[in-house]
């Protein structure tokens, strides 16, 4: 991401991926599709954008495993008498090579991470969203008109997260508020060797970049390059592991400092609260997944009435409920049932502000800068 792992609790666990965004995405060195791949093989031919008008009898949807809640599905089928079929995959490299492949054409609608939008609409492999036929208005408007689609023109948000920290306080001397924080913290004794990053080079990265208020999207490959010193010295000192995500590890104390989502830092934290989590400033990763339409998808009408289904209040808090992270409704967690354990950290913790965080873009001309970088920073741990 990445972290795409970190949404490893109950029925949402995914494998990890080096290309996963971050969430997302969370999106590396290594994987399925090398993003220089993906990026040659999106030239390709996605298909017409146009659908069949005739009522079909069901929708194709190609999603993470196990992200509608059951009820949802239900009772959209017998309101409209179609039945989501749904097929999944495990990260966005995948997802992105079966779009581009004939494989891909029958698919009415799928749900990549926000990073990888753009590149999908300018590779013609996705097709506008009909304004008129969706209701965004009880969206929060925080998750819309977001850096990877102005105006939501390819896209609506299904449900986030953000890239935090989860750390023992005890172990690492202290709070921790800041992306320096958290590189101090890995360099005190007894702390290295007991830290997780990402699997991900731009996420990895990133850290060096916000600690010195840049921009992981940039366009300056020099301030990446420079990024990336830092982190190599930083991994030298360090000695951390670049794996999936693990609770446990974080739990029994032989991690003690790891990047993580807010899932599994909720999960962690119900298991050893001693454990304490933290978004660090000045700004860190917010991911979306997002419904899009394939250019080409057979049927369109059944889409839109899908969509209009999910973006209904109840559907949103249903899936809330369901697959553990935050829908896209506004004011959803007022809305959640009294007693919910938490209840801030699946929101991404008390005072998480989305407006000061961003979502990687997807750049052909940065990507494998990112991708070398994680090889030598996994050559150094």
């Amino acid at each position: 991401m990445t972290l795409r792992d970190r949404r490893g609790n109950g029925p949402t666990a995914r494998s990890a991926s080096s290309l996963r965004l971050t969430r997302r995405s969370f999106l590396g060195a290594a994987g399925a599709l090398s993003a220089t791949a993906f990026l040659s093989a999106c030239g390709g031919s996605g298909g017409g954008s146009g659908g069949s008008t005739a009522q079909a009898s069901e929708i194709d949807i190609y999603s993470w495993a196990n992200y509608f809640a059951q009820n949802n599905l239900a009772g959209f089928t017998s309101a409209t008498g179609i039945t989501p079929k749904i097929s999944t995959y495990d990260s966005n490299d995948t997802l992105s090579a079966k779009l581009n492949s004939p494989a891909g054409t029958g698919f009415d609608l799928v749900i990549p991470t926000s990073g990888w939008i753009s590149e999908y609409a300018s590779r013609g492999l996705i097709q506008k969203i009909d304004q008129g036929r969706v209701d965004l208005s009880a969206l929060d408007p925080a998750l819309l008109n977001r850096e990877y689609d102005p105006h939501n023109q390819y896209s609506i948000p299904k449900d986030w997260g953000v890239y935090g920290v989860i750390y023992d306080p005890r172990a690492v001397g202290g709070d921790i508020t800041s992306w320096q924080d958290f590189l101090d913290a890995g360099e005190r004794p007894g702390v290295q060797g007991k830290i997780r990053l990402a699997t991900s080079g731009w996420e990895n990265v990133a850290i060096a970049l916000w600690a010195n208020g840049e921009d992981w999207n940039t366009t300056d490959q020099s301030v990446i390059r420079a990024g990336g010193e830092r982190m190599k010295d930083w991994v030298t000192k360090t000695k951390p592991q670049f794996t999936s995500a693990n609770v446990d590890q974080i739990v029994n104390g032989s991690i003690v400092l790891a990047v993580h989502d807010q899932s599994g830092a909720r999960r962690a934290i119900e298991q050893n609260p001693a454990l304490r989590w933290a978004v660090p400033a000045p700004t860190s990763e917010l991911w979306v997944d997002c419904y899009v339409i394939p250019k080409g998808a057979p049927h369109v009408d059944a889409v839109y009435k899908f969509l209009d289904y999910e973006l209904t209040e109840n559907a949103q808090i249903t899936d809330t409920r369901f697959i553990g992270y935050p829908t896209a409704l506004a004011g959803l967690r007022d809305k959640l049932p009294a007693g919910t354990d938490n209840v801030d950290l699946i929101f991404g913790g008390p005072g998480v502000d989305l407006s000061k965080l961003s979502t990687f873009v997807v750049n052909p001309d940065t990507v494998p800068i990112y991708q070398d970088i994680q090889t030598e920073l996994h050559a150094l741990s």
